[in-house]
């Protein structure tokens, strides 16, 4: 596969999971036009973030990474300051994916939330410690699995658009801002692409641009067919919890959708789950220089899933407020230590649109 393509469905790889599933629920009182102004408008700025962060990954003597970055950007506290971010990224994602698998198992098997939680909690876990290859096979096994369920649930919820539905809405509340920004989460995998495109700069651009509008083009469509098809009346009633919305969209559905709508939502929650598990899983491995034996790797999934299960535990329906506290690592990652950079380098004059995009997002976060 021409390597351009592969790292622009790298890019869109990574940004198209569970945090689709929070769209509908954080921009509901937005309605689908001004959430999908704002989804166009976090697009480019991620665009143009990504873009910046290669031009100084391309600029590092040696390989690129984000640890080599945090270092030029901030000194030998730069190495603290990203570990901290990519800990609190990791963690936040797991929190919410957790909770996130709960709920929808719990519905659906009628478990309890903690049981449901230790249970996708176990399932996972004992994936990432068998071995990366075996995640790696999974997750592209139901990747695919994950884009035709939502070809057939983009298609089968089509007929039920009402279009006084999509003109409803208008309220900005600043919790959605962190939600939409972290669905174009991608730029902690950037360094990789650095390296894997020989820092090819015009390459890399492709990639990024082309890995961007792909998820934004299906978020747009999937605002319009859940925002469409649900009463403002429906909408309210999900408060924010992923369980809920995933029933209203299967009432009254014939049985294929329902079906569908229900396999899409558990397979976006699972490969985001495992691709966040297995990085977080390597991140604390290396971190703390934990051996690949048993011991060592039973070590490093107690680490890795021991604090996410008792988020979920004790703070049930955490999944929208665990994608909201990941968006203030990310925006450490990708909008402050870029705009830092360009500042002290003088490249990137534009670099200040990125602190205050991030004083947004953390301003939002902390008053929602």
């Amino acid at each position: 596969m021409n390597k351009t393509l592969g790292s622009a469905l790298i890019v869109a790889g990574t940004t198209i999971g569970a945090g689709m599933l929070a769209l509908p629920l954080a921009t509901a009182k937005l309605g689908f036009a001004l959430s999908s102004l704002l989804l166009v408008v976090f697009a480019l700025l991620a665009v143009k973030a990504a873009w910046m962060m290669i031009d100084h990954c391309i600029a590092l003597a040696g390989p690129a990474s984000l640890d080599a970055l945090g270092r030029k950007a901030f000194g030998p506290m730069g190495r603290v300051l990203v570990a901290l971010a990519m800990g609190m990224l990791y963690y936040a994602l797991m929190a919410a994916y957790v909770s996130g698998s709960a709920s929808l198992i719990g519905a659906s098997l009628g478990f309890g939330q903690g049981l449901a939680a230790l249970l996708a909690s176990l399932v996972v876990g004992l994936l990432v410690m068998f071995s990366t290859q075996v995640v790696d096979i999974s997750n592209r096994l139901l990747f695919s699995l994950k884009m035709v369920a939502l070809a057939l649930v983009i298609a089968g919820l089509m007929p039920s658009i009402d279009g006084a539905s999509l003109s409803q809405g208008g309220v900005m509340p600043l919790a959605a801002l962190p939600i939409i920004y972290t669905a174009f989460g991608y730029h902690g995998s950037l360094p990789t692409l650095v390296n894997y495109l020989e820092k090819d700069r015009q390459k890399l651009r492709l990639a990024i641009t082309w890995g961007t509008l792909l998820p934004l083009a299906l978020y747009l469509v999937w605002q319009a067919v859940v925002l469409g098809s649900l009463t403002p009346e429906a909408l309210a009633a999900t408060d924010g919890k992923l369980e809920v919305l995933i029933g209203a969209l299967t009432h009254q559905q014939q049985g294929w959708l329902s079906q569908c709508i229900h396999l899409f939502a558990d397979l976006a929650l699972a490969t985001s789950f495992l691709g966040v598990a297995v990085g977080m899983f390597d991140f604390l491995a290396a971190l703390f220089n934990r051996q690949s034996s048993l011991a060592g790797r039973s070590q490093t999934a107690l680490l890795t899933f021991i604090p996410p299960l008792a988020v979920a535990l004790f703070y049930p329906n955490a999944f929208i407020s665990a994608l909201g506290f990941a968006a203030l690592a990310l925006a450490f990652m990708a909008l402050v230590l870029p705009a830092v950079m360009s500042l002290q380098q003088k490249r990137h004059p534009e670099g200040a649109l990125l602190l205050v995009a991030a004083a947004l997002v953390f301003a939002a976060q902390l008053a929602g």
